[in-house]
């Protein structure tokens, strides 16, 4: 009983580990939906269309030159009449043979009489080796039809098409076992006899090997199965192949009865050539749909019966003798993990691209990718399923997306519970701090960690990156993950000992973590990997970001270029967008709080977190306002920071890119006291005009209107959200497209 419990909690827990990644989620939902439908033939329609779309796009190599046809038109059906007597169909095939063509393939029934002269074609068809004849299996909807009279199995082919549930020919019938009872007794189509007939003459016989597969040369032609492509539960009885059809337009040179009778045509034409006599006369009704006419209003896809025997020969030569591949297939359990990449390709996308534009654009782009890769594979004779992994890919975005906004919204709340006891834990420690003179002890306080220090007994102190208020920054090592990776370990260290305030500080901190667990889990801000204390010190790991700030990019007097600013904004904007959502305020918007990743280029923002409100106690000139002069906005400045406040910081490092002036110089126009701006000038509504501060700012009359919406002194006439400024800058690049990178989360 014991193990059971231990098994039960083992897969809870690891069932509740699943649920954290909403990626996994969404592909098993998309996977075994989609593999449903699949089972259910609801996709195989679908599949078989884009499958003639394919079909269609292919290159035309044009007529097979190995091959003739005789069509019977509508003016030899006047000429000749209908059905063709044995006299005229005897001259036919007299005039024909003179011509010595390596094979003729008959594809008229004679197993009646039509007089006059069906006693010499009988006696033609029995003794000519070149001739082979036809006859029709018996199936459900139609009785068979047998052979001419006294002509050898072996000199008869079957002339059944396979049509598949829409009514179009897709499919190559090759043999089929023979019943007694059946009519028709030929075991290979007309097209395989007469095939056999070109390649004896290349030395090249039929062979059968261990799988009990027909085999002409090295070529194996393996029996098309019930699931093969986008094929499910296909009836694939019978020895069939997917037909390769080599061109929209005419399979083969053409010439009519009354040509090849007044002996019109040249010997060449036949000599060596496989020669196909059949109707094409439409009043005759022997045409049939094919994957060339999907999606046509009028026929010009439809093929008669002899020019379809003529595309399964064409495929069969080519086969053996030009090397063009025959189509194959997945096997099961591959198609299975193919459907599934796809999925979780689609859940990616969505879990990193959290922007509907964004996300449209990826998915389409894979979609693209999807059909112009499996078009690429077509050619090359593999038949890949489209729809299902694309609808995989699809349907695992909207789940991902759906999850997400669910645990989205789970987050903002549980966010704003922890924002809440932030604020309530910054102002009781605030009030202790300056009620209570801080008393600190050397040894844990004066004291910096040195290389080497180990703390957690996983975490090797490298260097010191930077020290603040009662916290300090260091580059360390995570000895216990493989190659010791780089990290990030920020050290908050109390200014008291006490046990209330230590409590105070403990909950603080575990709220902190808390806050950056969540907004981790964006690419462009650091993920936290662990906190933990230690000696009463308080410790936050964090991803280290391998790059430099911008900080080391905005030099004084050095003006980017328009393209450089918007791609700038673009980033930190989509990143904003997130953090607001959950309304959350960074409250420290500057340059060296956004790095520039060294592995993509990209923008990440840094430096999160309400105790940086407490480490403002300590700096003089920032008194209790937690804010950077020069990028914080009036009402931060007075403590009452809002969501805008960060698109202001935001606005004002565009200002300073596009002007090489830095903010928290005079020169920018600021007094160092107040952070308010004062030269050369504030318009009566509040609007900043900095674009007259450089001569050499690469602007537009658009931007323009954007920045200085951004830097509104008055925060009721700025921006209201980061996705307000977005949209903006869009459709900014909607008018000068291509002269912006589009950044790529």
């Amino acid at each position: 009983m014991v193990d059971d419990s231990y098994l039960i909690k083992k897969i809870t827990k690891f069932l509740v580990k699943i649920l954290k990644y909403p990626v996994i989620i969404g592909t098993v939902i998309a996977t075994v939906l989609i593999l449903g439908l699949q089972k259910l033939q609801v996709l195989q329609v679908l599949e078989l269309k884009v499958y003639d779309q394919m079909m269609q796009m292919r290159t035309d190599p044009g007529k097979d030159p190995r091959l003739l046809i005789v069509s019977i038109t509508e003016e030899d059906l006047q000429r000749w009449g209908w059905p063709l007597s044995g006299e005229v169909l005897n001259q036919l095939l007299s005039k024909l043979e003179e011509h010595q063509p390596i094979a003729i393939g008959l594809d008229i029934f004679r197993d009646l009489p039509v007089q006059p002269g069906h006693e010499q074609l009988l006696q033609r068809l029995v003794r000519s080796d070149s001739i082979i004849s036809i006859c029709k299996h018996t199936n459900v909807r139609e009785p068979g039809i047998a052979a001419p009279a006294g002509v050898k199995p072996g000199r008869v082919g079957f002339s059944d098409l396979v049509e598949d549930t829409d009514g179009l020919i897709r499919r190559n019938l090759i043999a089929v076992k023979v019943e007694k009872s059946d009519i028709c007794q030929s075991s290979y189509s007309l097209s395989w006899r007469l095939a056999l007939k070109y390649l004896a003459l290349q030395g090249i016989p039929l062979q059968s090997n261990v799988n009990q597969e027909l085999q002409l040369g090295d070529v194996i032609f393996t029996p098309l199965k019930s699931n093969s492509g986008g094929y499910q539960n296909a009836d694939t009885r019978g020895y069939q192949i997917l037909l390769n059809y080599r061109s929209p337009g005419n399979i083969a040179e053409k010439v009519t009865v009354t040509q090849v009778l007044a002996g019109k045509i040249t010997p060449d034409l036949v000599k060596d050539r496989i020669v196909l006599i059949g109707s094409t006369a439409p009043s005759l009704k022997d045409i049939f749909n094919t994957p060339f006419n999907t999606g046509k209003a009028d026929n010009s896809g439809r093929m008669a019966g002899v020019e379809i025997h003529g595309h399964m020969i064409s495929q069969i030569l080519s086969a053996v003798l030009n090397n063009q591949p025959l189509f194959w297939f997945l096997p099961g359990w591959v198609e299975v993990l193919w459907i599934g990449s796809w999925s979780v390709l689609g859940g990616y996308l969505a879990r990193r691209l959290r922007y509907p534009f964004s996300l449209g654009l990826r998915s389409v782009a894979s979609l693209l990718v999807l059909f112009v890769g499996n078009f690429v594979i077509f050619t090359h004779g593999g038949w890949f399923p489209v729809v299902a992994p694309a609808l995989g890919l699809v349907v695992a975005s909207v789940s991902v997306l759906a999850y997400s906004a669910h645990d989205s919204q789970r987050e903002k709340k549980q966010i704003i519970q922890l924002l809440q006891a932030q604020k309530e834990l910054i102002a009781e420690l605030q009030k202790q701090q300056t009620t209570v003179t801080p008393t600190p002890e050397p040894d844990y306080l004066g004291k910096l960690l040195t290389t080497q220090t180990l703390l957690g007994k996983r975490y090797q102190i490298i260097n010191n990156l930077g020290r603040g208020g009662f916290s300090e920054t260091y580059l360390a090592q995570d000895i216990q993950r493989p190659g010791n990776p780089l990290c990030v370990v920020k050290q908050m260290r109390p200014v008291r000992q006490d046990k209330e305030y230590l409590n105070l500080v403990k909950r603080l901190f575990h709220t902190e973590a808390d806050i950056l667990e969540i907004l981790g889990k964006h690419p462009q801000i650091p993920q936290l990997l662990a906190f933990f204390s230690e000696n009463n010190n308080f410790y936050l790991v964090q991803e280290f970001i391998p790059g430099h700030t911008l900080k080391h990019e905005l030099t004084s007097g050095i003006c980017y270029l328009r393209s450089e600013v918007i791609n700038i904004l673009t980033e930190v904007l989509q990143i904003l967008v997130f953090v607001h959502s959950y309304d959350v305020i960074h409250q420290d918007i500057k340059p060296s709080n956004l790095m520039r990743r060294t592995t993509d280029g990209h923008i990440v923002l840094i430096d999160f977190g309400g105790v940086k409100q407490l480490q403002a106690q300590n700096h003089v000139l920032d008194s209790i306002i937690f804010a950077s002069r020069g990028y914080a906005p009036p009402e931060q400045m007075s403590g009452i920071p809002k969501l805008n406040s960060d698109i202001y910081a935001l606005g004002i490092i565009a200002i300073q890119a596009l002007t090489g002036l830095n903010p928290q110089e005079k020169e920018f126009g600021r007094d160092l006291k107040t952070g308010f701006i004062i030269i050369p000038a504030v318009s009566p509504s509040g609007e900043q005009t900095w674009q007259d501060w450089s001569e050499l700012a690469d602007t537009t009359e658009e931007l323009t209107r954007i920045l200085n919406k951004m830097v509104h002194l008055h925060s009721y006439q700025r921006y209201e959200s980061a996705m307000q400024v977005l949209e903006d800058i869009n459709n900014l690049l909607s008018k000068h497209s291509g002269s912006v990178r589009t950044p790529t989360l």
